[in-house]
């Protein structure tokens, strides 16, 4: 079968969780189909990025983004889509589909719908619901002008996420609590979760060499990402004070000057290996995500390398997380503060949490048991698809 992937990122390893996964995704893809990928890509280091796919993939090209900054006010699709809309990507979905004789076109993220075209059994990836996040800041926004700003741009998130559902063929979430979500909307579409999963042999636990090394604190995320800014600026503002004498380490790139660094936090900036950072059991994984959908891999990552996790509820989403069994849930600041003393005093609760979160990935969130999900979505739903008619819809899904 002939699978064209449409992305708006590239699908690397080690630079966010997206990345991550669709990467995996693609691989496991490959294993029985001719897999096709198209990549936006913003500069030649991205497009270097990208090869090794090519150790799997039958073709791999990538399209320069040039976002369109336009008003468009007469425009009903939200902003993400006409940044992510260039017409050398529409020409190289349809050299693609002609050129490989495309069977299944595959789009990554709600901002690629866009380039689902009419007669192939199509499938959306949703990695967050982008209404859910519209809805929350709306209902945070005191201002009464920016709040109408707010509700306007719910209302375009939310009829566009639910247009493009339902003129899929297939939509994945990466939980079952964006699935839902959508499902109570988009009534048509046929909607499933596939949760991100995780080598197991890669993340594995190290024990620290150095027995007395120091606890420390680690956040580790992309900070082009909304909530992970609000994470690091709530551990350096809300956190950090109240434990002078441990060390936070706030890694990823793209940290806003914005954030403030206190003396107890070190800012190391992209980390090719967070593996690194995870060094057991004296390392805490503090995940303060109070806004955001969809599945975390820095958590994925933690818990598979039996690192004791602090996170929220909305972070834990995903995962059958159950309080101080696997990890601590903590979702205010004060509640924050005890978790990180329980677990910076107390050895034994550290590694159990540890253990307990290692025993968690391996029983769900393996590739290994994961990856039949994606076969089976792409190959045995197109196969349904082909045998009956093909739905009449526009050409392709056109921004009103």
């Amino acid at each position: 079968m002939n699978i064209l992937v449409v992305t708006p990122y590239p699908p690397v390893l080690h630079v966010h969780g997206g990345g991550v996964r669709m990467f995996h995704n693609i691989r496991i893809l490959a294993q029985r189909n001719s897999v096709h990928v198209l990549s936006f890509v913003e500069n030649e280091e991205e497009c270097e990025a990208v090869k090794p796919l090519e150790a799997f993939c039958e073709s791999v090209a990538t399209v320069k983004r040039i976002p369109d900054f336009g008003p468009h006010w007469f425009s009903l699709a939200p902003f993400m889509a006409w940044e992510f809309r260039t017409p050398a990507m529409h020409k190289a979905v349809d050299d693609a589909i002609r050129i490989h004789e495309i069977s299944v076109v595959q789009c990554e993220y709600l901002q690629m719908a866009q380039y689902r075209r009419t007669g192939i059994f199509s499938i959306l990836t949703i990695h967050e619901a982008y209404s859910a996040n519209a809805y929350r800041t709306f209902q945070r926004t005191v201002d009464a002008i920016e709040k109408l700003r707010m509700f306007s741009r719910w209302m375009s998130m939310l009829n566009y996420e639910i247009s493009m559902c339902n003129a899929f063929d297939r939509v994945v979430t990466m939980t079952g609590e964006d699935a839902a979500y959508l499902r109570s909307y988009a009534r048509s579409a046929n909607i499933r979760a596939i949760p991100i999963g995780i080598d197991a042999k890669e993340f594995q636990p190290v024990p620290d060499a150095r027995p007395e090394h120091p606890i420390q604190i680690v956040f580790v995320g992309n900070f082009r990402h909304t909530p992970n800014v609000e994470a690091a600026e709530f551990l350096v503002e809300e956190i950090a004070p109240f434990f002078p004498q441990m060390e936070f380490v706030i890694a990823g790139p793209y940290l806003p000057s914005t954030v403030r660094k206190p003396l107890n936090a070190v800012f190391p900036g992209y980390i090719a290996d967070t593996r690194s950072l995870f060094h057991s059991p004296n390392a805490i994984v503090a995940a303060p995500l109070f806004s955001g959908t969809g599945q975390r891999v820095k958590l994925l990552e933690a818990f598979a390398m039996g690192v004791p996790v602090i996170t929220t509820s909305l972070g834990a989403a995903g995962f059958p997380v159950v309080n101080r069994k696997h990890a601590v849930i903590a979702n205010n600041a004060v509640e924050f503060r005890a978790a990180v003393a329980d677990l910076a005093a107390s050895l034994e609760l550290r590694s159990r949490l540890g253990r307990e979160a290692r025993r968690m990935i391996l029983e769900h969130f393996t590739w290994e048991s994961i990856g039949a999900h994606f076969l089976d979505l792409v190959e045995c739903s197109s196969s349904k698809r082909r045998g009956g008619a093909a739905k009449r819809e526009p050409d392709r899904a056109k921004l009103q």
